[in-house]
């Protein structure tokens, strides 16, 4: 309860103390510099006009453009290509109940 009332009280005291000091403590007077260019006649200056940045040339598509890429149905990596040779279990699971451990809920 004393941590939000103190809470509460600083919310409502800090812009008031704010307020006081700001009143309290004298401002700086305006620099002389400062009074000069704001009372200067501003010339307007010349605006220059855009700068047109240089765009890329054109690029015609290719001639079959719209049709498939020659090959597109084919793999990009066939068995002997590089690749090692097929596993021997490519038709037996890697795993069967019947090799589970006895007790294991995998077991049949």
């Amino acid at each position: 309860m004393l941590y939000r009332n103190f809470a509460i009280a600083t919310l409502l005291g800090a812009p008031l103390l704010v307020m006081m000091v700001e009143a309290v403590v004298p401002k700086a007077p305006a620099s002389p510099e400062s009074v000069a260019v704001e009372t200067a006649d501003f010339v307007p200056q010349p605006v220059a006009p855009p700068v047109i940045a240089p765009q890329a040339p054109s690029v015609a598509p290719p001639a079959n453009f719209g049709q498939p890429m020659p090959g597109a149905g084919q793999p990009t990596l066939i068995p002997g290509a590089g690749l090692p040779d097929a596993p021997a279990m490519i038709g037996t699971p890697a795993f069967s109940p019947l090799s589970a451990p006895p007790g294991s809920p995998n077991a049949e």
